[in-house]
């Protein structure tokens, strides 16, 4: 799966030279959690929330209020963006963009092609496609199954699937489940499941649970 089939394609952005009370009134209306300020097309920067409130006065300042909207109307966003921000490309695969925002303990990056912004990437759409991959609007079974490592192990398994004329209509391989296991998460169409899980145990594959996908 890469970037480009989860992305927003057409993500809200914020021009350097604008001010910060615009950046505070698109965060509150879009309810987005950071802006890529985009100039001619080319992303040069990221502002958060966060940024908006390091610019702010100290809320203990009795005269705050008066200096939060001068400043809030007359400060630049190019003044208070992280420039150079984390970026990842459209083609990348999600899991390196889902690595990255976990190690940079951030929810969402900008996706760009060279220097151009294309689209954002989100924790949220990375959500959608876990959904999507991991789930269908068919009936069926979902198994949950544990095999050794050994690659034909997982072969075995394919087989015996086939054999039943099985549709695999989404399937995920927990290959951290132990230290000699890996777990494989199957989902398929039908419910007529005797025959398969007999073939399954005789082939040495341990049912975990089986759920039926109304």
């Amino acid at each position: 799966m890469f970037v480009n089939l989860w992305m927003v394609t057409d993500p809200v952005t914020v021009d350097p030279a604008q001010n910060l009370r615009q950046a505070e009134e698109l965060f509150a209306k879009h309810r987005i959690r950071r802006l890529p300020v985009v100039e001619d097309d080319i992303l040069v920067g990221v502002i958060s929330p966060g940024d908006l409130e390091k610019a702010m006065p100290s809320i203990l300042d009795s005269e705050g209020g008066n200096e939060e909207e001068y400043i809030a109307e007359n400060t630049e966003i190019r003044t208070v963006m992280t420039s150079s921000p984390l970026t990842v490309s459209a083609d990348d695969p999600l899991v390196e963009a889902v690595r990255k925002m976990r190690i940079n303990k951030v929810d969402g990056l900008p996706v760009v092609d060279g220097n151009r912004l294309v689209g954002v990437i989100s924790i949220s759409d990375v959500l959608e496609a876990f959904i999507e991959v991991m789930s269908t609007d068919k009936p069926g079974s979902r198994f949950d199954l544990k095999i050794d490592h050994q690659p034909e192990s997982f072969y075995t398994l394919m087989k015996i699937f086939q054999k039943q004329n099985r549709e695999i209509l989404a399937i995920y391989q927990h290959h951290g489940f132990s230290k000699n296991h890996q777990l494989v998460t199957i989902q398929t169409s039908g419910n007529d499941n005797e025959k398969l899980l007999d073939q399954l145990w005789d082939n040495k594959v341990t049912v975990e649970r089986v759920t039926p996908i109304i």
